[in-house]
Protein backbone atom coordinates (compact mmCIF):
# COMPACT_ATOMS: atom_id res chain seq x y z
CA UNK A 1 0.00 0.00 0.00
CA UNK A 2 1.01 3.95 -0.89
CA UNK A 3 2.40 5.52 2.68
CA UNK A 4 0.94 8.34 0.69
CA UNK A 5 -2.72 6.42 0.36
CA UNK A 6 -5.77 7.69 2.16
CA UNK A 7 -9.24 5.91 2.20
CA UNK A 8 -12.43 8.23 2.22
CA UNK A 9 -16.07 7.82 2.00
CA UNK A 10 -18.94 9.71 -0.13
CA UNK A 11 -21.05 12.07 1.92
CA UNK A 12 -23.72 14.36 1.39
CA UNK A 13 -23.56 17.78 3.03
CA UNK A 14 -25.16 17.87 5.91
CA UNK A 15 -24.47 21.63 7.44
CA UNK A 16 -22.58 21.70 11.17
CA UNK A 17 -25.34 19.12 12.33
CA UNK A 18 -24.08 16.40 9.81
CA UNK A 19 -20.42 17.45 10.26
CA UNK A 20 -20.96 17.08 14.11
CA UNK A 21 -22.19 13.92 14.09
CA UNK A 22 -19.32 12.59 11.90
CA UNK A 23 -16.67 14.38 14.08
CA UNK A 24 -18.00 12.46 17.13
CA UNK A 25 -17.74 9.14 15.10
CA UNK A 26 -14.42 9.81 14.48
CA UNK A 27 -14.13 11.07 11.17
CA UNK A 28 -13.46 14.63 9.25
CA UNK A 29 -15.63 16.03 6.96
CA UNK A 30 -13.59 17.28 3.83
CA UNK A 31 -13.81 18.30 0.12
CA UNK A 32 -11.87 17.33 -2.87
CA UNK A 33 -12.09 20.24 -5.69
CA UNK A 34 -10.34 21.60 -8.60
CA UNK A 35 -10.35 23.28 -12.10
CA UNK A 36 -12.73 21.02 -14.35
CA UNK A 37 -12.94 18.32 -11.68
CA UNK A 38 -16.47 17.88 -9.71
CA UNK A 39 -16.55 18.52 -6.06
CA UNK A 40 -16.90 15.75 -3.74
CA UNK A 41 -17.72 15.64 0.39
CA UNK A 42 -16.31 13.13 1.87
CA UNK A 43 -15.26 12.08 5.05
CA UNK A 44 -11.88 10.36 6.50
CA UNK A 45 -10.96 8.08 9.43
CA UNK A 46 -9.77 10.69 11.83
CA UNK A 47 -6.81 7.98 13.09
CA UNK A 48 -5.81 7.39 9.35
CA UNK A 49 -5.22 11.02 8.90
CA UNK A 50 -3.29 11.10 11.96
CA UNK A 51 -0.94 8.48 10.62
CA UNK A 52 -0.75 10.12 7.40
CA UNK A 53 0.77 13.76 8.50
CA UNK A 54 3.08 12.09 10.53
CA UNK A 55 5.00 11.52 7.40
CA UNK A 56 4.28 15.32 6.38
CA UNK A 57 2.78 14.23 3.30
CA UNK A 58 1.73 17.06 0.94
CA UNK A 59 0.46 14.96 -1.29
CA UNK A 60 -2.13 12.95 -1.00
CA UNK A 61 -3.41 9.68 -3.00
CA UNK A 62 -7.08 10.10 -2.19
CA UNK A 63 -9.16 6.52 -2.62
CA UNK A 64 -12.80 7.58 -2.14
CA UNK A 65 -15.16 4.68 -1.83
CA UNK A 66 -13.86 2.33 -4.90
CA UNK A 67 -12.85 4.90 -7.10
CA UNK A 68 -9.59 4.97 -8.30
CA UNK A 69 -7.10 7.06 -6.16
CA UNK A 70 -7.07 10.74 -6.98
CA UNK A 71 -3.44 12.63 -6.32
CA UNK A 72 -4.30 16.00 -4.83
CA UNK A 73 -2.98 18.27 -2.40
CA UNK A 74 -3.95 19.13 1.21
CA UNK A 75 -4.80 22.55 0.59
CA UNK A 76 -6.13 23.71 3.86
CA UNK A 77 -6.65 22.27 7.31
CA UNK A 78 -8.83 24.04 9.46
CA UNK A 79 -8.07 23.30 13.57
CA UNK A 80 -10.63 23.35 16.35
CA UNK A 81 -9.00 26.67 18.21
CA UNK A 82 -9.29 24.74 21.27
CA UNK A 83 -7.96 22.11 20.89
CA UNK A 84 -6.38 22.40 17.16
CA UNK A 85 -7.97 18.99 16.04
CA UNK A 86 -9.06 18.78 12.79
CA UNK A 87 -12.39 19.74 12.04
CA UNK A 88 -12.67 20.32 7.84
CA UNK A 89 -10.01 19.62 5.39
CA UNK A 90 -9.99 20.91 1.41
CA UNK A 91 -8.28 18.68 -0.83
CA UNK A 92 -6.74 20.28 -4.27
CA UNK A 93 -7.20 17.64 -7.53
CA UNK A 94 -3.43 18.23 -8.95
CA UNK A 95 -2.15 16.68 -12.37
CA UNK A 96 1.27 15.45 -12.54
CA UNK A 97 1.63 17.86 -16.18
CA UNK A 98 0.71 20.85 -14.03
CA UNK A 99 1.88 23.57 -12.17
CA UNK A 100 1.11 24.66 -8.48
CA UNK A 101 1.67 27.29 -6.58
CA UNK A 102 1.40 26.60 -2.65
CA UNK A 103 3.13 27.13 0.60
CA UNK A 104 5.80 25.24 1.90
CA UNK A 105 6.96 25.19 5.86
CA UNK A 106 10.93 26.01 6.12
CA UNK A 107 12.47 23.86 9.04
CA UNK A 108 15.79 25.58 9.80
CA UNK A 109 19.01 23.12 10.47
CA UNK A 110 22.40 23.28 12.22
CA UNK A 111 23.41 25.19 14.70
CA UNK A 112 24.64 28.64 14.05
CA UNK A 113 28.41 29.78 14.34
CA UNK A 114 27.43 32.86 15.49
CA UNK A 115 25.32 31.29 18.28
CA UNK A 116 27.34 28.53 19.07
CA UNK A 117 31.02 30.71 19.87
CA UNK A 118 29.85 33.77 20.39
CA UNK A 119 26.26 33.39 22.62
CA UNK A 120 24.39 34.78 19.56
CA UNK A 121 20.55 35.10 19.18
CA UNK A 122 19.22 32.84 16.33
CA UNK A 123 16.13 34.68 14.92
CA UNK A 124 13.34 33.38 12.80
CA UNK A 125 12.01 34.88 9.88
CA UNK A 126 9.16 33.78 7.68
CA UNK A 127 8.43 30.38 8.24
CA UNK A 128 7.38 29.09 5.17
CA UNK A 129 7.60 30.21 1.31
CA UNK A 130 5.58 30.68 -1.17
CA UNK A 131 6.50 28.27 -4.44
CA UNK A 132 5.41 27.37 -7.59
CA UNK A 133 6.65 23.77 -9.01
CA UNK A 134 5.26 20.40 -10.57
CA UNK A 135 3.65 18.57 -7.81
CA UNK A 136 5.97 15.70 -8.39
CA UNK A 137 8.83 18.38 -7.47
CA UNK A 138 6.77 19.62 -4.14
CA UNK A 139 8.97 19.10 -1.09
CA UNK A 140 7.52 18.46 2.35
CA UNK A 141 9.51 21.02 4.46
CA UNK A 142 12.57 23.49 2.63
CA UNK A 143 15.57 23.41 4.87
CA UNK A 144 17.61 25.48 5.14
CA UNK A 145 21.22 25.46 6.74
CA UNK A 146 22.37 28.10 9.35
CA UNK A 147 24.89 26.39 10.69
CA UNK A 148 27.35 29.32 8.55
CA UNK A 149 25.60 32.20 10.24
CA UNK A 150 28.04 34.61 12.17
CA UNK A 151 26.23 37.04 14.43
CA UNK A 152 24.99 39.92 12.21
CA UNK A 153 24.77 37.52 9.50
CA UNK A 154 21.30 36.59 7.46
CA UNK A 155 20.00 34.01 5.36
CA UNK A 156 17.72 35.93 2.85
CA UNK A 157 14.85 34.33 0.13
CA UNK A 158 17.22 35.45 -2.20
CA UNK A 159 20.07 33.25 -1.51
CA UNK A 160 17.99 30.06 -1.35
CA UNK A 161 18.37 27.68 -4.38
CA UNK A 162 16.04 24.88 -4.73
CA UNK A 163 16.22 23.17 -7.89
CA UNK A 164 13.12 22.64 -9.67
CA UNK A 165 11.58 25.05 -7.48
CA UNK A 166 10.14 28.77 -7.88
CA UNK A 167 10.07 30.70 -4.65
CA UNK A 168 7.35 33.21 -5.32
CA UNK A 169 8.86 35.61 -1.88
CA UNK A 170 10.31 39.01 -2.21
CA UNK A 171 14.31 37.85 -2.40
CA UNK A 172 14.75 40.65 0.31
CA UNK A 173 12.66 38.52 3.28
CA UNK A 174 14.63 37.68 5.92
CA UNK A 175 14.43 33.56 6.86
CA UNK A 176 16.68 33.74 9.70
CA UNK A 177 18.92 36.08 11.07
CA UNK A 178 21.40 35.99 14.49
CA UNK A 179 21.46 39.00 16.75
CA UNK A 180 23.94 39.98 19.21
CA UNK A 181 23.52 38.95 22.50
CA UNK A 182 24.28 42.68 23.74
CA UNK A 183 21.62 43.96 22.19
CA UNK A 184 19.27 41.60 23.72
CA UNK A 185 20.51 42.25 27.09
CA UNK A 186 19.78 46.00 26.92
CA UNK A 187 16.69 46.06 26.17
CA UNK A 188 15.88 43.62 28.65
CA UNK A 189 18.11 45.74 31.72
CA UNK A 190 16.28 49.25 29.96
CA UNK A 191 12.76 47.44 29.87
CA UNK A 192 13.41 46.81 33.48
CA UNK A 193 14.69 50.43 34.27
CA UNK A 194 11.65 51.49 33.23
CA UNK A 195 9.08 49.16 35.49
CA UNK A 196 11.35 49.84 38.34
CA UNK A 197 11.26 53.35 38.09
CA UNK A 198 7.24 53.46 37.52
CA UNK A 199 6.91 53.15 34.10
CA UNK A 200 4.18 50.95 32.34
CA UNK A 201 5.82 48.06 30.48
CA UNK A 202 5.39 48.62 26.77
CA UNK A 203 3.63 46.56 24.64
Amino acid sequence: MSENLLGAKRREPSGKGGARQLRIAGSIPGVYYGHNEPTIHFSIDAVDFAKLMRGHHRIVDLKIDSDDARPCLIREIQRDPVDEKPYHIDFLAVHTGEKLTTSVPIKLIGTAIGVKTDAGILEHGVTELFVECFPLDLPEVIEVDVSGLAIGHAIHVRDLEIPKIRILDDGNVTVAHVASPTVHREGAVAAATDIAEGEEPKE
